[in-house]
């Protein structure tokens, strides 16, 4: 990476006007010089297509598609960049330099594919919270076969890494995250954190962490469960039990 390489953000957007803009601004406010954004639409009807319209710079698509992570992939396989990643349109990134941390850190580690950081917690407003910054830890992916504890927000990836078509599953609503680091994990991949706040994930009652059903969630968990050889019951220990014990003693 002698000259600077060009990052691709993919934006999965449905109804999002209220936060979309914080969105766009985080991304262009970046230092990093070359940027692709890319802002893939499920069909929105309550404004969202009227701040894409006026955004200038940015690539967008809309039509109707099978959720969140098919609209990811979808980004993805067009996106041009060296480096990838994706940003969900009611969160942003640390400005000014979030991309370009990650881009000197790749330079610098060759060798890591996939590189995630720290994020802050943010009200509907755009305030930080009380709450302090998300320490996220180093990656161990034992604990990773537990649940997923690295934040989509401030991870990303080099294109080498989803070469194949290693790509999110589009059929999944929740996990699709922890599936997708999952795999990229047991097909070799090299995971790294950096020791940097890089994204704001905003608390909201719409956010996609609040409204699915837990029905959907167990279904989904144990599709993941059985894909990747980990124990289902085991995984809700740790999810319904170990976590929440963790919490309340302080320890996470």
């Amino acid at each position: 990476m002698s000259e600077a390489p060009l990052v691709s953000i993919v934006t999965p957007v449905l109804n999002g006007a209220r936060f979309l803009g914080d969105n766009l601004a985080s991304v262009k406010a970046q230092d990093h010089p070359r940027i692709e954004h890319i802002v893939v639409d499920g069909g929105s009807t309550d404004g969202t297509m009227e701040i894409l319209r006026r955004a200038e710079g940015v690539l967008w698509t809309s039509e109707p598609d099978g959720g969140m992570y098919d609209a990811i992939g979808r980004g993805l396989r067009r996106a041009r960049g060296e480096i990838l990643a994706y940003q969900n349109a009611d969160d942003r990134y640390v400005v000014p330099d979030a991309v370009s941390a990650v881009v000197a850190y790749l330079r610098e580690h060759p060798d890591v594919d996939v590189v995630y950081g720290d994020f802050r917690f943010i009200g509907e407003d755009g305030a930080p919270t009380g709450k302090r910054p998300w320490r996220v830890r180093p990656f161990d992916p034992r604990v990773l076969r537990r649940g997923n504890f690295i934040p989509p927000h401030s991870t990303f990836l080099r294109r080498r890494a989803i070469a194949g078509g290693l790509y999110p599953d589009p059929t999944l609503q929740y996990p699709g995250d922890w599936d997708w680091y999952l795999r990229l994990a047991q097909a070799g991949k090299a995971f790294a954190h950096l020791d940097r706040v890089l994204s704001e994930f905003r608390l909201h009652p719409r956010s996609k962490t609040r409204t699915v059903g837990l029905s959907t969630k167990l279904r989904e968990w144990r599709k993941v469960c059985r894909r990747n050889g980990i124990s289902f019951p085991t995984l809700l220990w740790h999810v319904f039990l170990w976590a929440p014990l963790k919490r309340r003693l302080g320890l996470a």
